[in-house]
C-alpha cells in the first residue's frame, strides 16, 4: 500500500485492530467478573456438605480419601474458592470505576479464578484415579478407566468452564481498547488483541494455525466429545438366558405339623356322681379345626430341587429363546437415595443367590460378581436381549427418579421385563410405593393371592410368599399387564435372608425358604421373557 494511503487510515485501529478506548467493553470486563461472586460463594457454602454425603454413601472412598489426604484438600480449596468469590466482587464493583488500581485488581481477580479451579481439578483428578489403585467400587459396582474418566468429568467439567471463562476475560483485559479505557494510555495493539485477532482470522502463520487446530480438536475429543458419549448411558451386554426346553418338576415343600403331648387326666373317684375330670381345651372339635388353620403349613425341603427347569417341554432345561453361551446374572438398579444396595454388594446376597440358583437348577454359567446400573440403561439393551428381571431395594428413602427414567423402567416392564422390589425398611416401603405410582399411575399395586403360579413352580409355596420381617406389611404386591406380573415386591426384606453369615441373623428354614421364592421369582420372569423375545423376533 502507498505510504499516502496509509495516512489516511483511522487513528483508532491498526492493522484492522480496535485501539481505541472503549468504555463498553470496560464496563462488561467488569460486569462479567462480578458474576463469578455468587457462584464461587455457592459453591463455597454447598460443596463441603455435597461431599460429605457423597463420601458417606461410599465409605470405601471416604477411608481412601482420607488416608490420601483428599477430602481435607477439597475442602480447603472450596473455602479459597468462596475468597476468591470476594475478590471477584470487590473487582467487579470497583472495575466499573475504571482506573489504573482497578484494572490490576481485575487481572489479579482473573488470575486468581483459573488458579483456584486448576487445583480443584488436580485434586479431583488424583482423587478418582486413586479409586483405580485402590480398587474402590463406587455405587456397588467395580471401576475401570471410562467410568473413572466420566465420574471426574462430570465433577471437574463446571469448573473448567469457569476457568475458561476467567481466562477469556483476562485476555480481554489484555486488550488496548480495555486496557486504553481503565489507564487512558493508547498505544499499539496488545497481546490480547493478538489472540482475539488469531482466533478471527484464524491466525496468520499456516503452521500455527494448523497446530492451533489439532491441538483444540484434540482437546475437544478428550475432555468433552469421549466424556459426552460415555454420559449418554454407555454400553450394556446383552443378557443371555439359557438355550434349551424344560418341565420343571415340582419341589414340593414339608408341612410341618408340631406333635402335641398328651396330658393326663386324674380323677379322684372313678364312680362318684360327680366328675373331677376337667376337660382338656385343646381337646375340643373347634380347636382341632383351629389348630388346622393356623399350624405352620410348610418349611422348604434343603434336600429338594427343582428339575430341569425352563419352558418348551423338553428334558433338558433351558428356554427356547435363549443362548448357548449364557451367563445368568443378577442386575440392581440405582436408583440413588440412601442405602440403595441395602448392603448387597458387601455382603454378596446377590451372588449368594445366583449360586443357590445354580444348585437348584443345574444351570451352572452364572456371573461372579453382582452388577449395578442405573434406571437409564435399561434402554440401551436390545429386544432380544434385555434383562428378564431387575432388582430393586433400599433400606432408606429413594432417590429422586426423573420422569423420563420413570418412563423407560414402565417400557422395560411392559416389552417383557419384571421388576423385583424389596423392601429393607419402612421408610422404602412408603418411597416405593409412590414412586410405583409415578411409574404406573394407571395400574395399582394389588394383592398376589397364595395360590398364584408364581408361588407353584418349581417350588411350592401352599400359603404364598414368607412374610420374614414385614417391613412394609405381610402381603406381597404386585402390578399386573396384559395377564402376566410385570411388578413383584416383597415389604419384607427378603434380600436380608441371602446375605452371607454375619451379616444377619435367620435361621435355614428362612434362608432356604428367601432362596426358593427367588428361584421361583427368576424362573417366572425368564418364562415372561421367552414369550416377549418370542414375539419380537417373530
Amino acid at each position: 500500500m502507498p505510504r499516502r494511503s496509509q495516512d489516511h487510515l483511522p487513528a483508532g485501529d491498526l492493522d484492522e485492530i480496535p485501539t481505541h478506548p472503549s468504555a463498553f467493553k470496560a464496563r462488561v470486563v467488569a460486569v462479567a467478573a462480578l458474576a463469578l461472586a455468587p457462584l464461587a460463594w455457592a459453591v463455597s457454602i454447598w460443596g463441603p456438605p455435597v461431599l460429605d454425603a457423597f463420601l458417606a454413601r461410599e465409605g470405601e472412598l471416604a477411608i481412601l480419601w482420607q488416608r490420601l489426604h483428599i477430602t481435607a484438600s477439597l475442602k480447603t480449596c472450596f473455602a479459597a474458592i468462596g475468597w476468591t468469590g470476594v475478590l471477584c466482587a470487590a473487582a467487579g464493583i470497583l472495575g466499573l470505576l475504571r482506573s489504573r488500581a482497578t484494572y490490576h485488581l481485575l487481572r489479579l481477580a482473573m488470575f486468581a479464578v483459573p488458579l483456584v479451579m486448576a487445583v480443584f481439578v488436580w485434586l479431583v483428578w488424583q482423587g478418582v484415579f486413586a479409586i483405580s489403585g485402590g480398587e474402590v467400587e463406587i455405587r456397588g459396582a467395580a471401576q475401570d478407566r471410562a467410568t473413572i474418566l466420566k465420574l471426574w468429568w462430570s465433577i471437574s467439567w463446571p469448573a473448567l468452564a469457569v476457568a475458561a471463562y476467567a481466562i477469556w476475560l483476562q485476555v480481554m483485559l489484555r486488550s488496548r481498547s480495555v486496557y486504553a479505557a481503565f489507564t487512558r494510555e493508547r498505544g499499539e495493539p496488545m497481546r490480547g488483541d493478538r489472540i482475539l485477532e488469531d482466533l478471527r482470522t484464524h491466525g496468520r502463520d499456516p503452521r500455527q494455525r494448523r497446530s492451533f487446530y489439532a491441538s483444540a480438536l484434540t482437546h475437544l475429543v478428550i475432555l468433552v466429545l469421549i466424556p459426552w458419549l460415555l454420559s449418554l448411558g454407555g454400553c450394556v451386554e446383552a443378557y443371555k438366558v439359557p438355550k434349551g426346553s424344560g418341565n420343571p418338576v415340582v419341589a414340593m415343600v414339608k408341612v410341618v405339623k408340631p406333635k402335641k403331648k398328651e396330658k393326663k387326666t386324674l380323677t379322684l373317684r372313678p364312680n362318684s356322681a360327680i366328675i373331677f375330670d376337667q376337660p382338656d381345651l385343646d381337646d375340643t372339635e373347634v380347636d382341632k379345626v383351629m389348630e388346622e388353620k393356623t399350624e405352620l403349613p410348610y418349611a422348604a425341603d434343603p434336600n429338594a430341587m427343582a428339575g430341569n427347569i425352563g419352558k418348551g417341554g423338553g428334558s433338558k432345561g433351558g428356554w427356547p429363546e435363549g443362548m448357548d453361551d449364557y451367563k445368568i446374572r443378577f442386575i440392581r438398579l440405582d436408583h440413588g437415595g440412601e442405602g440403595w444396595d441395602d448392603g448387597m454388594h458387601q455382603t454378596a446376597a446377590d451372588i449368594n443367590f445366583l449360586r443357590a440358583f445354580a444348585q437348584a437348577t443345574g444351570f451352572k454359567k452364572i456371573a461372579r460378581k453382582g452388577e449395578s446400573h442405573s434406571i437409564a440403561l435399561l434402554r440401551k439393551y436390545p429386544d432380544d436381549g434385555f434383562p428378564p428381571f431387575v432388582y430393586l431395594t433400599g433400606n432408606g428413602s429413594m432417590g429422586r427418579v426423573s420422569t423420563a427414567d420413570a418412563k423407560i423402567l414402565r417400557d422395560y416392564c411392559l416389552k417383557g421385563g419384571m421388576l423385583i422390589g424389596d423392601a429393607g425398611s419402612v421408610r422404602f416401603h412408603q418411597s416405593f410405593l409412590h414412586f410405583m405410582r409415578q411409574v404406573f399411575p394407571d395400574k395399582p399395586l394389588i394383592d398376589i393371592a397364595d395360590d398364584d403360579m408364581i408361588f407353584q413352580l418349581p417350588y411350592s409355596f401352599p400359603d404364598g410368599a414368607p412374610a420374614f420381617w414385614h417391613h412394609g406389611g405381610r402381603r406381597p404386591l404386585g402390578i399386573k399387564h396384559e395377564g402376566r406380573w410385570v411388578v413383584f415386591y416383597h415389604p419384607g426384606d427378603m434380600n436380608d435372608a441371602w446375605k452371607s453369615q454375619g451379616y444377619t441373623d435367620v435361621t435355614p428354614e428362612m434362608r432356604d425358604a428367601a432362596m426358593n421364592l427367588g428361584v421361583n421369582l427368576v424362573y417366572y420372569a425368564f418364562n415372561q421373557w421367552d414369550d416377549a423375545v418370542a414375539k419380537a423376533r417373530k
